[in-house]
């Protein structure tokens, strides 16, 4: 039910109703209880009076806090604040600006309009110089900056530049030492395979399945042995042909002995029968002539000086020279082409030797590579 029912009506204990604040009162003091009206009714009686000191203490009530302001220090506050601002406003009465009272004078002092054209002139020829220097000035400072910047990125870029140098070098070199450890350990675990197989005893390798070792071994051996056959039969082969040949050339050279004969005794007999009708001329000229020996004299013809036994020898025994040096450059060339190929084939059979994984062909490539030098092509392939 509601305690605050007036007249048939409903009012909000919260709000005053239709009546002053007495009513308010009323009602506020109708909703508590009997012993809460005494405590309040105390407490606004110490709140109106602020000379008791209970009044300056906070009181608490339904769950809220009230501080009640001293009375004392807020007049005294609010009288300084006046008393302030009573001040600033005389101060500003007392220092307001007065008016400003100038006399009138002629405006532009006392040069002629004239001076004063000639001096705007001279400033704007100054203004543009200065302002071209100035653009100078900043154009020359701008291209220093950038190329002290510039000069900055080429160190930075050649620092990095040779840090990558370096850096490749030291991988390099680790390669290197890494590749020369594998071959070395390589050459160890050979050395001490070979040192394993040779202590084995013959017996026991006989009884025992040989090992792929001793098979790639033996395999080698095998085909090392053909190969020496059949640079045996290769050598005996151009033995048989140089000499075939040589017995071929000294054929050509006693036939072209026996015709160089037959033609110098044919022209030496020419010559001689020449010399005698010549010798038979002279002898019959001291007697009269005679209509026959007239005739003689006449249809004898003259002699053709290219004709001559003595530059025809001479032009034979240069052309014997050439053809004699011609074959002497064969020859040599000859024995130089067998001298080379003997020699590859012997820096490839030490090569077999020393690197017998690999093929004969591609052994013979590299020593004609290295013009048949066998320490440049061991060198080239023991990396």
């Amino acid at each position: 039910m509601n305690p605050n029912k007036r007249g048939g009506s409903w009012t909000d204990p919260r709000r005053g109703g239709g009546g002053g604040g007495g009513g308010g009162q009323q009602h506020h003091t109708n909703n508590m209880q009997p012993g809460e009206t005494e405590n309040h009714l105390n407490n606004n009686q110490n709140l109106q009076n602020p000379q008791n000191p209970q009044a300056q203490q906070p009181t608490h009530s339904d769950g809220f806090t009230m501080v009640p302001p001293n009375e004392s220090r807020r007049s005294k506050m609010q009288r300084i604040a006046r008393t302030e601002e009573e001040n600033y406003n005389r101060w500003k009465e007392e220092h307001r600006p007065g008016p400003i009272n100038l006399a009138p004078e002629t405006l532009g002092g006392g040069v002629s309009l004239a001076e004063v054209r000639q001096r705007q002139q001279m400033e704007v020829r100054q203004s543009k110089v200065e302002k071209k220097i100035r653009k100078e000035e900043m154009d020359r400072i701008r291209r220093e900056e950038e190329e002290e910047k510039n000069q900055r990125m080429k160190a930075i870029q050649r620092e990095k530049a040779n840090k990558l140098e370096m850096k490749k070098l030291q991988e390099e070199q680790q390669r290197r030492e890494l590749h020369q450890h594998d071959l070395q350990m390589i050459r160890e675990q050979q050395q001490q395979r070979l040192q394993r197989s040779s202590s084995v005893p013959m017996a026991a390798s006989n009884s025992t399945p040989a090992s792929s070792w001793d098979r790639g071994r033996e395999y080698r051996e095998a085909r090392r042995a053909e190969e020496q056959k059949e640079l045996q039969l290769r050598k005996a082969e151009q033995r048989l042909k140089s000499e075939i040949l040589e017995e071929k050339q000294k054929h050509e050279e006693e036939d072209r002995k026996r015709r160089m004969e037959s033609e110098r005794l044919r022209v030496n007999s020419a010559f001689l029968d020449r010399l005698e009708a010549s010798g038979s001329g002279r002898a019959s000229g001291s007697h009269p002539c005679t209509p026959e020996g007239g005739n003689i004299w006449k249809t004898e013809e003259p002699q053709d000086p290219a004709s001559s036994p003595m530059p025809f020898t001479t032009q034979l025994h240069s052309i014997k020279k050439e053809e004699e040096e011609e074959e002497d450059e064969k020859r040599d060339v000859k024995v130089e082409e067998e001298d080379e190929e003997a020699e590859c084939e012997w820096a490839v059979m030490k090569l077999q030797n020393d690197f017998p994984y690999y093929e004969r062909d591609f052994l013979k490539g590299i020593v004609s590579q290295c013009n048949n030098n066998y320490k440049q092509a061991y060198d080239l392939l023991n990396v």
